[in-house]
């Protein structure tokens, strides 16, 4: 049984959070591209790291104890996706970062919120302990998000990304979330 969380948009939409199948990859990538595009810059990804269908493809990742590639349906459209990676080191298992994008026409609704509260599920499910991401300084409609749902800042890390006209500062955010127990096999549940 595949895992999903339905959610309701402010505007009375309905919407599900799943773990993204094979077949999103080009809605997931028109989805970043459309972000690169965006002035002010919300994201990092340059247009010569972007990834093809099939490398996305590759790099997807099912509910597993590792991360999980998640996306956010409205009406039966993808319209925004999140991936997390858990620490690899052994001492860094407790940990995960995360990147999230939300579709310009679908902000503001609930569908970020929506992602982090499938993301802290993930979390919980896996026993990872704290959730971390780093947020463009610039970018006050994140953090005011990040904020409310119980994200601290950590510091701020100054010329953190370059673009050829300028540099951008980020912020470290983080939260500590409830562990239960790890599941047995989650790793192979989806």
């Amino acid at each position: 049984m595949r895992k999903r969380f339905p959610f309701t948009t402010k505007d009375g939409r309905r919407g599900v959070v799943r773990p993204a199948m094979p077949g999103d990859a080009k809605a997931c990538l028109a989805i970043v591209w459309e972000a690169t595009q965006e002035r002010p810059r919300t994201l990092m990804t340059s247009p010569e790291e972007f990834w093809t269908p099939r490398l996305w493809r590759r790099h997807r990742r099912d509910w597993s104890a590792d991360g999980v590639t998640l996306v956010a349906e409205v009406e039966g459209a993808v319209v925004a996706n999140l991936g997390v990676e858990r620490g690899r080191r052994p001492r860094e298992r407790h940990l995960c970062e995360f990147g999230v994008t939300v579709g310009r026409l679908h902000r503001d609704i609930g569908v970020g919120r929506a992602l982090l509260e499938g993301l802290e599920v993930w979390a919980a499910d896996v026993g990872v302990e704290k959730i971390m991401l780093r947020v463009f300084d610039s970018n006050a409609r994140a953090r005011a998000l990040y904020e409310k749902m119980g994200y601290f800042s950590e510091g701020v890390e100054r010329r953190a990304v370059k673009f050829p006209d300028e540099y951008i500062d980020a912020v470290r955010m983080a939260k500590f979330v409830d562990v239960r127990e790890p599941s047995r096999g989650s790793a192979s549940r989806g």
